[in-house]
This record gives structure tokens, C-alpha cells and sequence, in this order.
């Protein structure tokens, strides 16, 4: 676990991963994967969600949520899906850049 924008998580591919909320972060899109297979790795599933926040000008993922749900034949053939809200957040909880002061003329 490591600490970023207030919050406790994980990162992965430059995307941090969080279950709660980011104070202040901007709210970007709602992003939903779906493993589509069983026995694939959940690191593997992350990186396309991470692929995903980037796609929607993210840096990291809020309301992060994962579930294995089994098939209705037979709970040993689960399947992983992943939820959350693509965010931009930013260290100062503002959920944007510090801007330095124009020079005067």
C-alpha cells in the first residue's frame, strides 16, 4: 500500500488505485472491466483499467471495487469485473495544478 492525494492504495502502470473518494480530485468517467474469461490474473485486469483512466485523461482510479462472480454452471469458472471513476487528482486536493503567478508588465 502506498499513500497518495490523502489516500491509501496502489498503483499500477503510473495509475493509482484507491477504494475510497479523492478530496477535490475532478470526476472524469466511469470505468467497468469485465474479465470475460476465467483464471486471468487481476494485475493483468488492472492494466487495462489503468489504460482506460489514461484514455480519459485520468491519473488515478477512485471507487475502485473488484469482484470474482461465478457462472451460473459452475462457481469454479469465475470471472473478475472491476469498477471505478476515472479521476484527475492532484497532491494539493484541489483537483487541479498549481498555476505560479503571471509576471507583471
Amino acid at each position: 500500500m502506498l499513500q497518495k492525494y490523502g489516500r491509501q492504495g496502489t498503483e499500477c502502470d503510473g495509475i493509482f488505485f484507491t477504494e475510497g473518494l479523492i478530496e477535490g480530485s475532478v470526476k472524469l468517467g466511469q470505468v467497468k472491466i469485465d474479465s470475460g474469461r476465467q483464471n486471468i490474473a487481476l494485475d493483468k485486469l488492472k492494466e487495462k483499467v489503468a489504460a482506460e483512466v489514461r484514455k480519459l485523461g485520468g491519473n488515478a482510479l477512485e471507487n475502485f471495487n473488484y469482484v470474482q462472480q461465478g457462472t451460473v454452471l459452475s462457481f469454479s469458472s469465475t470471472r473478475w469485473r472491476l469498477t471505478g471513476t476515472a479521476v484527475r487528482a492532484s497532491d494539493a486536493g484541489s483537483g487541479s495544478t498549481f498555476q505560479p503567478p503571471s509576471p507583471l508588465s
